[in-house]
């Protein structure tokens, strides 16, 4: 490891869009000899709370300006959002902002300044559910709100916030990317917690369905869809054990293949787990949510966050495109795989296509019937019609890991009463 030298304490200058916050007490520590990392720690004072700041950072060797391009990737702590008096703290790695032939840097010195942050620094963009303690039957489970200042500021991991960085030539028309990559090694992520994203869908219209090409008779119909509210849905699929804990039930998988606590469930009876919905109190949390599935039209929009191609990654169906974002038929080896090991789309969905299909609110219906897939008519909020084809049919979605053809887009759609592994669930639900 590279010693990273640094030798001045700081160079301090405050600009403030809100001149009653300031700076003061700003010191610079190098962690050697454990780490090539800088420290440095701030006082701010005057903050109002109603109003959060953001603190930037520009790095200086001696009277030099050093190139600021990766120091965003570089940087974690206190930055975004902060809402309160006190003290901050920032880490800089600086091997990884300035490169390794500025390893050793004379006069390090870092100019900070403080900023009103935009009012989206405080949105909360992810939910944590824990269920860490399986006896809580009646009460609900503990939730903790993920800002986006949270994930700004690199409290819970690595983020994303370009897209095609994640594969060549994936592209979304969302302005605002924003993934929190790090979920998938959060602690319990897969098991004793469950993970929610928000998605920004009140007020957006958006084109449902599809005409023609590989998309199959069941989704033939492309029509405009109004959604009237955001929601938040899971960010993978209900895995095994945290059905378990959501149920408090010792359920456990059927048969020899796809068993483990982090795959998907399976070939749990959608009847059994919507009364569990409906009568387990861990599932309302004091009347501000209660989990259910999504509608179709939330789950296509959630899917396709902001494509419209027939792969949420802003491409068509081809086998290499379908292979790199889901587990079907060409790659799964016939079963179910540990969820949130395939690429996410632009919500930092994971596993909305292949791997099991995810049960829907709405009944089952072909097209007949249905306003929007039987006639193309424009809707908002669909809900599905009033009654199944066959008892017991819930809309699925996405495709499971032994298809490979127009199930496995976006528009894609077959319906199921759900009685073997290849049907699972990804629980939702509205804000108000």
């Amino acid at each position: 490891m590279n010693k990273f030298n640094v030798f001045a304490l700081t160079l301090l200058a405050v600009a403030s869009a809100r001149a009653d916050a300031t700076l003061e007490q700003v010191i610079v520590r190098q962690q050697w000899p454990w780490s090539t990392d800088v420290k440095v720690e701030y006082k701010v004072s005057g903050v109002d709370p109603q109003h959060p700041v953001n603190i930037g950072v520009t790095a200086y060797n001696g009277g030099v300006q050093l190139d600021s391009s990766r120091l965003a990737e570089s940087i974690r702590g206190d930055l975004y959002g902060v809402a309160a008096d006190g003290i901050g703290e920032i880490i800089i790695d600086p091997v990884k902002a300035f490169g390794q032939e500025h390893v050793a840097l004379a006069n390090f010195k870092v100019k900070l300044t403080v900023t009103e942050a935009d009012p989206s620094t405080s949105e909360v963009l992810y939910k944590i559910i824990d269920m860490t303690d399986p006896s809580t039957d009646g009460h609900p489970f503990p939730v903790t709100d993920v800002t986006r200042a949270d994930l700004l500021n690199g409290k819970y991991g690595s983020i994303e916030t370009d897209f095609n960085a994640l594969g060549s030539g994936y592209t979304t028309s969302l302005t605002d990317v924003l993934i929190w990559t790090g979920v998938t090694n959060y602690p319990g992520a897969k098991t004793t917690k469950l993970v929610l994203r928000k998605i920004p869908a009140a007020g957006k219209t958006f084109t449902m369905g599809a005409n023609g090409g590989n998309l199959g008779d069941n989704a033939k119909f492309e029509h405009s869809c109004t959604l009237k509210k955001d929601f938040y849905i899971g960010v993978f699929e209900l895995t095994q054990e945290q059905y378990r804990r959501l149920a408090h039930s010792s359920w456990v998988q059927q048969g020899t293949t796809g068993i483990g606590e982090t795959l998907p469930v399976g070939a749990a009876q959608y009847s059994v787990f919507q009364r569990v919905i409906t009568e387990k109190n861990s599932l309302n949390f004091n009347g501000a949510f209660s989990l259910n599935y999504p509608t179709e039209a939330q789950w296509e929009f959630a899917c396709r966050a902001g494509t419209t191609s027939e792969l949420y990654t802003g491409l068509d169906l081809t086998t290499a495109n379908l292979d790199a974002i889901g587990w079907v038929t060409g790659n799964s080896g016939g079963n179910t795989h540990e969820v949130g090991l395939k690429v996410p789309n632009a919500y930092g969905l994971y596993d909305m296509i292949g791997n099991v299909y995810e049960a829907c609110c709405d009944n089952w219906s072909a097209n007949a019937g249905v306003p929007g897939y039987s006639d193309g008519a424009a809707v908002t909020d669909p809900t599905g019609p009033a009654t199944a084809d066959a008892d017991g049919k819930l809309a699925i979605r996405g495709g499971y890991y032994g298809v490979g053809n127009f199930f496995t887009t976006s528009a894609g759609r077959n319906g199921s009463a759900g009685n073997d592994k290849s049907f699972g669930f990804r629980l939702a639900f509205t804000a108000d």
